[in-house]
């Protein structure tokens, strides 16, 4: 590899310079693996000091291997043995590649590093037993994480990796496994980026803390996720805690996050607590408990949802949106086919996590084979629910032979008698909604299909006079 040599001399002149390598009076002069055993520092000197210089790939490239020693210059024949090292010494716009092998994490706290599996070969990374947090990124900017795989960190409240006061993180193409606390959790972060990772075995997934500015969670798979924090969170796909947003989750795949081995099982894809300016759009969500949860203290609003063109469907149990607090939120073009109990559940300032839904619009969704409504109190003028095509003919879903539930009223299985009694869904259809091949999970609609140009505007580009309900605009 070639290899590019940093040398700083200070010296009275430049003839003595030359006398001292000539005359190879120095052992640098003579040895050049000299080089490889002090870096390069800046201070008052006196005449004649000389400074080793670092010897430093000419890519950038660092590496570390579990046969290396941290008294080796990082390069590919000699690399670092610990990553605590590595980041700590490794220069800014740096790569360090980790050799196939088990490592301790590390604890990061500085700019423009890139760590990733060597090509071809796998890292893995594990908790050490007496750290919460596998991997520690405070106060730093430009950092990329990729390839790896973080695991088996069995503390409490643990995580795979943990970012605070952050800005422009990457998490790319990592795996998250066996953490009983977190795969991933940021607070107070900006400009983060987790994309294309595979998260699954831990309590919750991803867990997104306060400031959230930036933050994007894209095309990963979040999956059997079914452990318990404590006694009141786990088993969850993407939690966003007071976040003050925008974050946005997109193109993810989330399946099989709930408890096992009890009765009525917990747990959610998603859920949003006591925070807002979260956008859910254009994802994929089978058998979780719930699709989303959310919830506060009664201190802090949840507010801004955006929920809109994701496809959710159940194969043996899969619930819907449990809406107890939701104000200012959008809920639209998504798909549901055959959940249990209920797709939306709607309250206003009801219960122990209830808060407002006070501007709250259910809108263009398509919702089939299962109970769609379960309307627990009474609800605020501002609530909107209408251009939505709602069809069950009954199913095998939980409470799937009825359309909607209203307190005080009961069930039916009628749209005109939900709208006598609510007010809601006027210009709603029920009809078949004819899917290209809902058996195969194709969702997308025929040209046949009473979903085409029944929805509102909701400032999304459309084909047609409106737009259509569900998830896929119809195009010939």
């Amino acid at each position: 590899m070639n290899q590019k040599l940093t040398v700083i001399i200070i010296l009275t002149t430049i003839s003595a310079f030359f006398s001292q390598v000539l005359l190879g009076n120095h052992a640098w002069g003579t040895d050049p693996s000299i080089f490889q055993q002090r870096s390069v520092h800046s201070a008052s000197v006196e005449p004649h000091t000389i400074y080793l210089p670092i010897i430093q790939t000419t890519d950038g490239a660092f590496f570390v291997s579990t046969t290396g020693s941290d008294g080796n210059p990082g390069t590919a024949s000699a690399p670092w043995k610990t990553l605590q090292y590595a980041v700590n010494h490794a220069p800014a716009g740096g790569t360090v590649y980790i050799r196939a092998g088990e490592y301790t994490g590390f604890t990061l706290t500085r700019s423009d590093l890139t760590l990733s599996s060597y090509a071809g070969e796998t890292a893995y990374i594990h908790g050490n037993g007496e750290d919460t947090y596998t991997v520690k990124i405070l106060n730093s900017d430009h950092i990329v994480l990729s390839g790896i795989v973080f695991h088996d960190n069995q503390k409490q409240y643990s995580a795979g990796v943990y970012v605070e006061n952050s800005t422009s993180i990457a998490l790319t193409e990592n795996i998250f496994y066996d953490h009983q606390g977190f795969g991933i959790v940021t607070k107070n972060v900006s400009d983060v980026s987790i994309e294309g990772n595979d998260l699954y075995d831990n309590a919750n997934a991803i867990e997104i803390r306060y400031g959230s500015a930036g933050v994007v969670i894209k095309n990963n798979k979040i999956h059997n996720n079914t452990r318990k924090v404590d006694s009141g969170r786990g088993a969850i796909g993407v939690t966003f805690y007071r976040t003050t947003g925008p974050v946005t989750a997109i193109g993810n795949q989330l399946w099989d996050n709930h408890s096992t081995g009890e009765a009525d099982p917990e747990g959610a894809a998603f859920e949003v607590y006591a925070g807002g300016n979260v956008s859910m759009i254009g994802n994929t969500i089978w058998e979780n408990e719930t699709v989303l949860e959310t919830g506060t203290d009664g201190q802090a609003a949840c507010s801004n949802i955006t929920f809109t063109r994701n496809v959710v469907y159940r194969i043996a149990r899969q619930q819907g949106l449990i809406l107890r607090c939701a104000s200012n939120s959008m809920i639209a073009n998504n798909t549901f086919d055959g959940l249990d109990e209920f797709v939306f559940y709607l309250t206003h300032f009801d219960g122990e996590y209830g808060g407002s839904i006070e501007g709250l619009k259910i809108l263009n969704n398509i919702a089939v084979n299962g109970r769609v409504y379960s309307i627990e109190s009474t609800l605020p003028a501002s609530v909107e629910i209408n251009h939505n095509l709602v069809y069950n003919p009954g199913s095998s879903s939980i409470r799937g032979e009825y359309l909607a539930y209203v307190k005080g009223k009961g069930n039916t299985k009628d749209l005109s008698e939900f709208q006598d009694w609510t007010g809601y869904d006027l210009l709603s259809v029920s009809l078949l909604p004819m899917f290209s091949d809902a058996a195969s999970r194709n969702y997308h609609l025929l040209f046949t299909s009473p979903a085409i140009d029944i929805g509102k505007n909701i400032g999304e580009p459309f084909i047609g006079l409106a737009p259509d309900a569900g998830a896929f605009e119809y195009s010939p």
